[in-house]
């Protein structure tokens, strides 16, 4: 077939998307029922999903307040002499209050590792400054679930401890840019050693290779700034498995189907290592909008199979890099817009101001950390 003849490439349809989001943001339907206590996440695909689709301003100010301030209801700050239990946890739904004992109720709200980091990246989304983020309650609640291995829980009770968590806690550091008494070189360690024989990483030792979490393991070596652990080798055989991933579009595992939110996740990895441009765009552009909902809005995961917020968010990202016009540039390691980053990067600058400033005593006080703030290809490294 000619060029001439080809069909035309289809068309994002930018507005369906955006109001798409807007009615999760709104209302949840009945399905979603049994989601009720990571709601956070759900917030952060439609917030940011908005923001990648560069249509934020379909949010009032007010809705952007109100949506705010929720996710400050939700921050777990604990009391002096308590556990490190500080983060966001996922939902109003959590505080089952015993009116007759106060501190029952409070023994069961603490903070979640992803729905610290989603809640943060909604914040940074709508341009709030974090101000009211107890940074240093988060940090140490991150340290507290941080396992002798090198891995993470999600909360400091009854959790389980595996790659997700690995990078939940260094996007939490990342963007607080603050590393606290995290073990950093353990963490690479724990990850070194969940490289499995064909070369992905896998979601804990001796366990299969999958797409989802040797994006985890890459970006939580990027934003700690330990990419280089990693021989040219390792990290060729690394990009090796992650470009035979793609059929039309990407896979998540060897002998499974394609689904649309692997163009993010093994994406976002291969733009991490520099080596994105060894897949075919014109393929993975082609599977992502197969998946498009012409009538309502969204992608789902397979053609002709319902949307959620998940896959639409997910399949954006990918068609973000794509360059496609119209689209945000995307933060592959955090998995927030280029906009979000550029602002955090503002409020680690100030920050380090503020550190930088006398106290009351006249005495400056010291960082608790030793800070990594990331950028594509460029690495700054605070003292």
């Amino acid at each position: 077939m000619d060029a001439a003849a080809e069909v035309p490439a289809e068309e994002i349809l930018f507005q369906k998307h955006a109001k798409y989001f807007v009615r999760f943001l709104n209302i949840l339907p009945a399905r979603l029922a049994s989601h009720d206590s990571t709601r956070v996440t759900i917030a952060f695909f439609a917030v940011s999903g908005l923001d990648v689709l560069d249509s934020l301003h379909l949010l009032s100010e007010s809705f952007r307040t109100d949506i705010v301030n929720w996710i400050y209801s939700l921050q777990v700050v604990p009391g002096v002499g308590a556990r490190p239990c500080g983060g966001i946890q996922g939902s109003s739904t959590l505080n089952v209050l015993n009116r007759r004992n106060v501190a029952d109720w409070k023994a069961y709200r603490w903070g979640h590792l992803a729905i610290t980091y989603t809640g943060i990246a909604v914040l940074v989304a709508l341009g709030d400054d974090l101000s009211r983020l107890d940074r240093r309650a988060i940090i140490d609640g991150v340290a507290a679930v941080q396992r002798p291995d090198g891995s993470f829980s999600a909360t400091i009770d009854g959790s389980e401890h595996d790659m997700r968590f690995v990078y939940c806690a260094a996007a939490i550091c990342a963007m607080l840019n603050d590393w606290g008494r995290v073990d950093r070189r353990k963490m690479a360690e724990y990850i070194q050693k969940s490289i499995r024989y064909d070369y992905g990483i896998s979601q804990h030792y001796e366990m299969e290779s999958h797409g989802g979490t040797t994006f985890c393991a890459i970006a939580a070596l990027e934003l700690s700034g330990q990419l280089d652990i990693l021989s040219a080798d390792v990290r060729a055989k690394i990009v090796r498995w992650l470009v035979f991933r793609q059929q039309d579009g990407f896979q998540g595992r060897p002998n499974k189907p394609v689904d649309t939110c692997y163009s993010f996740w093994i994406g976002a990895t291969l733009k991490i290592l520099n080596a994105f441009e060894l897949t075919s765009s014109k393929d993975n552009r082609q599977y992502v909008m197969s998946t498009q909902d012409k009538t309502v809005g969204g992608f789902s995961k397979w053609p002709g199979s319902h949307t959620d917020p998940f896959h639409t968010y997910f399949g954006i990202c990918g068609l973000s890099f794509l360059q496609e016009p119209g689209l945000q540039p995307v933060e592959p390691a955090l998995n927030i817009s280029q906009r979000a980053f550029q602002r955090l990067k503002q409020l680690h600058a100030v920050w380090e101001l503020e550190r930088e400033q006398p106290d009351g005593n006249g005495t400056v006080p010291s960082s608790s950390s030793n800070s990594t703030c990331v950028k594509r290809d460029v690495r700054v490294n605070i003292e």
